[in-house]
């Protein structure tokens, strides 16, 4: 069955993993067909103008210079824009380290914009600069992993700037969201040996049905999509940092069986795990 809102996948616009555009005074009116996930994380940072988007059903209103990140799984869509001009980073998960990942995934609530005083700006605005510039060069040697190590420095800096406004801000403290906290640490620790829906729900003492509605309801996607979502992206790194071989990575996994594991790669990064390997590492 199509899906209802399409999920735009970042392997099929690059095969570097990441993607860095430099937009210039774009001015546009957008529709509500135009709404989207993505599976990857977007990083946006306007240097100036005005921009209203809609993310997760909220309006944002992005006024002069401001940095805004989008989670995978998000469903937004550009409302309009009026002489924008910034950067758009989109990248792998695979590629955003896990300690800045836990920021925005699970200590930050509201993923609104954050505006830039002049100082902060210009830092934001050299690293981008030189992403972009070694972004362009992605096919000479060494570029690739500059590259990478770049947008680790950018995304730190992004992460650092939400986390110090959420620590002096009004946190959101529902019910829901500390499930959806809970289960998210739970899976990270467990995500080898438990695979199955209804054993997180149970380890939470609440019915799979919840916490489905939870999950889906503060994310997007259903409690299975973030567990398959954390085996591949494991299985990501493994392929891209050792040299284990897929049967290998799938035991190291929690799989007995490595071709169903191979499958469910398949299906879920749209590329097969050593045509992935061979695509990262050329």
């Amino acid at each position: 069955m199509k899906d209802i809102i399409p999920v735009h996948k970042l392997y099929e616009r690059s095969s570097a993993g990441m993607e860095v555009i430099y937009f210039d005074n774009v001015q546009e009116r957008a529709s509500i067909l135009s709404a989207h996930r993505d599976d990857h994380y977007i990083f946006l940072y306007q240097e100036k103008g005005e921009s209203n988007f809609m993310l997760d059903f909220k309006s944002l209103l992005v006024n002069d210079r401001a940095i805004l990140y989008v989670l995978p799984g998000q469903v937004h869509h550009s409302i309009n824009s009026k002489n924008v001009s910034g950067w758009f980073l989109a990248i792998d998960t695979l590629l955003v380290n896990e300690e800045y990942r836990t920021v925005f995934e699970q200590y930050i609530i509201s993923n609104g914009p954050i505006s830039l005083d002049d100082a902060k700006a210009e830092k934001f605005k050299q690293c981008l600069k030189l992403l972009h510039e070694r972004f362009l060069l992605i096919e000479e040697p060494l570029s690739r992993a500059i590259a990478h190590s770049l947008a680790q420095s950018y995304i730190g800096m992004v992460a650092e700037a939400y986390l110090s406004q959420t620590q002096f801000g009004q946190k959101q403290n529902t019910r829901p969201v500390q499930i959806n906290s809970q289960f998210r640490s739970l899976l990270l620790a467990n995500f080898k040996t438990i695979k199955g829906p209804s054993e997180y729900a149970e380890k939470l003492n609440i019915s799979l049905t919840y916490l489905n509605e939870v999950v889906k309801g503060l994310t997007g996607f259903p409690v299975s999509y973030w567990i398959h979502n954390e085996i591949v992206l494991e299985a990501k790194r493994l392929l891209y940092y050792t040299d284990l071989t897929v049967k290998e990575i799938s035991f190291e996994l929690g799989f007995s069986d490595h071709t169903y594991f191979s499958r469910l790669f398949t299906k879920f990064a749209g590329t097969s795990a050593g045509a992935f390997r061979a695509i990262y590492r050329k």
